[in-house]
């Protein structure tokens, strides 16, 4: 992706709760780019979501981020949708209650911005991860019937 044009949309299938990992994000931290040091492994996607170890800040601008930023976690029912831009800094504490936590994350990206050949000579990750053939997103007509409740813990 060439530029940092996109939307990361996360759509909850189970609760978000304060006690069951919800996603963690920091506030206006979408406004600063922070370079992370390292190599990005082949095939990196599929442990991504599990445990994300590259492409991560360091210690001490995790903690200014913090400090600048905050952090606040989304809580909302089944159903919800949260939509955040692409840069703005989140991530997830590992579930470890019996309440279910799932989500399906989605990345809608500008036309104006479409995939190109990855940087660094690495193979392309695969099409349903990342479409080099994307198709415009047209609406059906109105708006959205009915607002879940979104709060923050």
């Amino acid at each position: 992706m060439p530029r940092l044009r996109a939307l990361s949309m996360s759509v909850l299938l189970t609760e978000n709760t304060s006690h069951n990992g919800s996603l963690m994000l920091m506030p206006r931290s979408h406004r600063y780019f922070l370079g992370c040091i390292g190599e990005t492994p082949e095939n990196h996607y599929k442990t991504s979501l599990k445990k994300q170890e590259f492409g991560v800040p360091d210690q001490h601008n995790l903690e200014r981020m913090v400090s600048e930023f905050g952090i606040v976690s989304p809580v909302a029912k089944p159903g919800s949708i949260l939509i955040f831009d692409c840069n703005m800094m989140h991530g997830s504490n590992s579930n470890i209650t019996p309440m279910p936590r799932s989500n399906a994350f989605f990345v809608y990206n500008a036309l104006s911005n479409q995939l190109v050949a990855p940087y660094g000579n690495k193979a392309p990750r695969p099409d349903f991860i990342a479409n080099r053939t994307p198709e415009p997103i047209h609406p059906k007509g109105g708006y959205l019937a009915h607002r879940s409740e979104l709060t923050f813990a």
